[in-house]
């Protein structure tokens, strides 16, 4: 194991919590709070830390709200990353089974319920997997991960601090050729 992961595994856990549907028992949980403000990145924490304020400032009927608003009625800022990319076509199935093969290779089986392209799941998966399997899941979905990014940013939203906060421990992870590559493909 790299000697930065157990940081960044952190950092993966708790965005692939945050990133869920709002479960009170986080939002609640002020223990959170104590594990973000001991993250010693200074910008992750930073972008975690602002976060955490929209989630500790809206009452819980407005935070579920903003959510399905956000995320479930928007085409352009789909947890989803590859529907925005293949659409419900049959294309999109068969980067499915690619991506669950990429995970049983790890060990990881994903239920028959979850789509494996979800970036909650993804984000779990790199907190638990092996270096180079979370980078090579990772590097699949950069792309994707910083157009989320771009969308939520673009409309001022208090997630774009969650995604940011993972784009900055993905940009460790991938070598600069291969974020160019994918930051500028499309």
């Amino acid at each position: 194991m790299e000697p930065w992961m157990d940081d960044n595994q952190l950092i993966f856990k708790l965005c692939s919590l945050m990133l869920r549907y709002p479960d009170q028992e986080w939002v609640m949980n002020h223990d959170v709070k104590e594990i973000v403000n001991a993250i010693e990145n200074k910008e992750i924490k930073t972008s975690l830390m602002q976060f955490w304020d929209y989630t500790s400032k809206t009452d819980w009927d407005k935070l579920t709200e903003n959510y399905v608003q956000w995320f479930d009625l928007s085409e352009s800022k789909t947890m989803y990353l590859t529907y925005n990319i293949f659409g419900d076509n049959r294309e999109r199935g068969q980067a499915f089974v690619k991506l669950k093969m990429e995970f049983a290779k790890a060990g990881f089986y994903i239920k028959e319920n979850e789509l494996p392209d979800y970036l909650p799941l993804i984000l779990e998966f790199a907190s638990i997997a092996e270096y180079k399997h979370a980078q090579k899941v990772i590097a699949i979905h950069y792309k994707a991960i910083m157009s989320l990014f771009e969308e939520l940013k673009k409309d001022d939203l208090p997630y774009a601090h969650l995604v940011h906060a993972c784009l900055c421990v993905m940009e460790k992870m991938l070598p600069r050729t291969e974020r160019e590559i994918n930051h500028n493909a499309g």
